[in-house]
């Protein structure tokens, strides 16, 4: 007999949009849109799969044997359904445990990812999404949970970018002394002094965010010029002017995307040192944003990247139980991932490190910072301090390397 996990993929038989059709406006959904993907019955008509591309409904999934290989078949059955913009909803029904669910999530990756999460019972849903639960009256019988998902080139879209950066531009632009400011800056001055940086360089804060790594760097060479972009105009003048407080003269800001830089503008030379931390993972298209790096690098330059080690313990242990996550967890490169990417366009590797450690010093962090009134942060600190550096990469939840360009 075949247990729970191992049961075929159950047919849609009659189940159609109207079914949940209580639930639609709670999410802006228009019924007209919606079309039904039964990829349990393959031989079906699907004549609403004719229309033009919407919203797709991918209802009544039972349990399967292979995840991976279930979203494969929904994909190849409803991707032409599917507008560039358009939701795709997936009915697991029955309540299962979220490990299962998150399951899901991971295999609809990078197709689609998940944006909200709808734990159904009778007469209710309870919605989740990044901002928060909320409990709807809702009048269907149905029990199981509905995931709402996009695109992931419209979620890393830069419309939608820019919308998420400036709508986070404050708390990612802390002011000294804040909650969590200690952990904020030191993570930044570990990034801006990787690498040295030679008096009088022009240095490039690539994806500057509120402008730290690209200061710091610039503090420690006398002389230097530093040049900022970030795709946030909030977060770009915030950068500036962090920069001009702390004694920096020489600053220049853009706004822009890392697959089409800004700097340096036609006739401007390219970068003596180039930072980018935390940026790479927001690209939907990672060929042109490495293309872009490489852009900006002079003869003999030196790049420092960073970015979120997905393979860390603490980014597979989220995976594995957290129903929703912000899109750049998913997204995010293993740092082999990208050392491939910069020596595949000419660049030398030097050096690299992890640092932030995993589970469970984040955790620790968070409950001291707010229930505790940051009693034990400072020890928090000192052994990220301690522990940055080489070592067994899954130790961290973030990543460093040092590159040099060509002369």
């Amino acid at each position: 007999m075949l247990g729970p996990s191992e049961a075929p993929l159950s047919p849609l038989y009659n189940t159609s949009r109207d079914d949940f059709a209580p639930l639609w406006p709670h999410f802006q959904l228009d019924l007209q849109r919606i079309a039904v993907v039964d990829a349990a019955d393959p031989s079906q008509d699907r004549p609403s799969l004719t229309r033009a591309p919407g919203d797709i409904l991918i209802a009544q999934v039972g349990y399967s044997p292979d995840v991976s290989l279930a979203v494969k078949t929904y994909r190849q059955r409803g991707d032409a359904a599917l507008a560039p913009d358009g939701t795709a909803m997936v009915f697991l029904k029955d309540p299962r445990p979220d490990a299962e669910v998150a399951r899901w999530r991971n295999a609809l990756w990078p197709w689609l990812h998940v944006t909200a999460h709808v734990r159904l019972s009778p007469g209710a849903a309870q919605i989740e999404t990044l901002d928060g639960v909320r409990t709807e009256a809702v009048a269907l019988q149905k029990r199981g949970h509905l995931l709402l998902a996009r695109r992931r080139e419209h979620v890393l879209s830069p419309a939608n970018t820019v919308v998420k950066f400036d709508k986070n531009a404050g708390g990612w632009n802390p002011a000294p002394g804040s909650r969590g400011w200690a952990h904020y800056r030191w993570g930044r001055v570990f990034v801006g002094r990787y690498a040295p940086v030679r008096p009088g360089a022009r240095i490039l804060d690539f994806g500057s965010g509120a402008g730290w790594c690209g200061i710091e760097a610039a503090l420690t060479s006398p002389g230097s010029s530093l040049c900022l972009f970030d795709p946030s105009p909030e977060l770009a003048q915030g950068a500036a002017a962090n920069a001009r407080s702390s004694g920096i003269e020489k600053v220049q800001v853009r706004t822009g995307f890392g697959e089409a830089p800004p700097f340096p503008a036609p006739g401007e030379p390219a970068f003596d040192h180039v930072i980018s931390s935390g940026v790479v993972s927001f690209s939907p298209d990672f060929p042109r944003w490495f293309d872009g790096l490489r852009s900006t690098l002079a003869p003999g330059a030196t790049l420092v990247i960073g970015d979120l080690n997905r393979e860390s313990r603490g980014m597979r242990s989220r995976r594995a139980r957290k129903l929703l996550l912000v899109g750049r967890e998913m997204n995010a490169l293993t740092r082999d991932e990208a050392r491939r990417e910069l020596e595949a366009r000419g660049l030398s590797f030097v050096k690299a490190a992890g640092y932030q450690l995993s589970t469970p010093w984040p955790e620790a962090m968070h409950v001291s910072d707010t229930r505790l009134s940051g009693l034990f942060s400072p020890l928090i600190v000192g052994l990220n301090k301690f522990c940055a550096g080489e070592g067994d990469p899954a130790r961290f939840d973030s990543w460093v390397m040092q590159f040099s360009a060509p002369r």
